[in-house]
Parts: structure tokens; sequence; C-alpha cells
């Protein structure tokens, strides 16, 4: 299941990141990419500090590229204490997605 194809654009307009009440946006592939190189370097934890053991196929990133949010099964996890705190240097999906679009 895609989730983001279910979704109203309207809705992502009003979603917010728990943790810094910012925008989320999808991640982009680039985002992705940059999750799964930061976890094979053992730099990926989420707000408790707790480890991560997989990078999701989809997810959200919040606008000032604090936090990113799984999608799974189609479900976006929006709890505070489960967002993988992303390090720095991580890409800006909206530069992507502008790119694409």
């Amino acid at each position: 299941m895609v989730w983001n194809a279910d979704l109203p654009e309207w809705l992502m307009g009003l979603v917010r990141c728990p943790n810094s009440k910012t925008k989320l946006m999808l991640a982009s592939p680039s985002v992705l990419l940059f999750l799964k190189e930061q976890l094979e370097r053992g730099d990926l934890c989420t707000k408790l500090g707790r480890t991560i053991s997989a990078v999701p196929t989809q997810g959200l990133v919040s606008a000032d590229l604090g936090w990113f949010y799984p999608v799974i099964d189609g479900i976006p996890c929006l709890l505070p204490d489960e967002a993988i705190l992303l390090p720095p240097g991580c890409p800006n999906p909206s530069a992507a997605q502008s790119a694409g679009s």
C-alpha cells in the first residue's frame, strides 16, 4: 500500500511534526539513502536513544530536517518518542520533490 497516493494533498498541508511542530514532507529517495548510510555507520537512533535496526521504505521528514517518521504498512507512525533523530547533513526532501515536479 502506498499511503501518500491515498492521502489528500490538503491533509499533507495540515500534518505537523510532533517534536518540532514544523510541516512534514514525504521523504525523498535521497533522504532514505542517507538514512541507510547512517544506519550502516551506527549513527541512527530514536528520540529515546533506541537503536534503529532497519530503515523503512517510506517516511515523513520534518521541515527543519530534525526528525524522520516511518510509514509502516501504509500508516505514518507519528509518536514523538519513536521519531528517528536525523544526523546533520540530511538532504532536503523539498528540494528533491521540487526538482521532480
